[in-house]
């Protein structure tokens, strides 16, 4: 393109912050905008940056419509936390890769020097709702009508036949499935903080 340059300087990740998956913010009354004022509230507090310091700002969100009805989320920083206001936003959905895709679009845009520092988010509420709408939700992320058709829960049935089709090609024992199972607890575990 012309009248850009490529920056030579390294783009890293300053730092960030986490909610606590053990908290459901619908059952406490609360929405995605508090989810999206909280994270960018805490994460600016844990980078030592002010709102003034973000250039630009990038949410992963693959389901704000289907779980909120909130689909706008490219601008929701900018709603909650008025010192965002003005700074170029956009949201970017790639199902589970959402996230990921927003911090490649945030360093895209640091390389070709338009801004020095980005926001990005991975925003996700997807408690919201009972757990068979929200399966049907997660669905979305498939190909509707073509992929596991007639099965009422396309992912766990999506994950059984690769799990089936690994056991086919290289063996796949019940200890093996444990393990993956008790690492996964154990990475929640890390996750979770006592509500008191």
């Amino acid at each position: 393109m012309t009248g850009m340059t490529r920056t030579s300087q390294p783009v890293f990740i300053l730092g960030g912050d986490q909610t606590d998956f053990a908290t459901s913010y619908s059952k406490g009354g609360r929405g995605i905008a508090d989810l999206v004022r909280d994270t960018v509230t805490t994460t600016l507090e844990a980078v030592g940056l002010a709102e003034t310091d973000i250039g630009t700002i990038h949410v992963g969100n693959a389901f704000g419509e289907l779980f909120s009805g909130q689909g706008h989320l490219g601008a929701m920083p900018a709603t909650v936390v008025r010192g965002l206001a003005g700074v170029p936003a956009a949201r970017h959905e790639a199902a589970c890769a959402s996230g990921g895709v927003a911090l490649l679009a945030a360093m895209s845009e640091i390389e070709a020097g338009r801004y020095d520092v980005a926001l990005v988010l991975g925003v996700e509420q997807e408690r919201s709702v009972p757990g068979e709408v929200a399966a049907k939700h997660l669905a979305a992320a498939g190909w509707a009508g073509h992929e596991e058709p007639g099965f009422r829960f396309l992912w766990p049935r999506a994950f059984s036949r690769v799990g089936d089709e690994y056991a086919r090609r290289y063996g796949l024992e019940r200890r093996h499935v444990a393990a993956l199972a008790e690492k996964a607890f154990a990475n929640a575990r890390r996750n979770f903080v006592p509500i008191v």
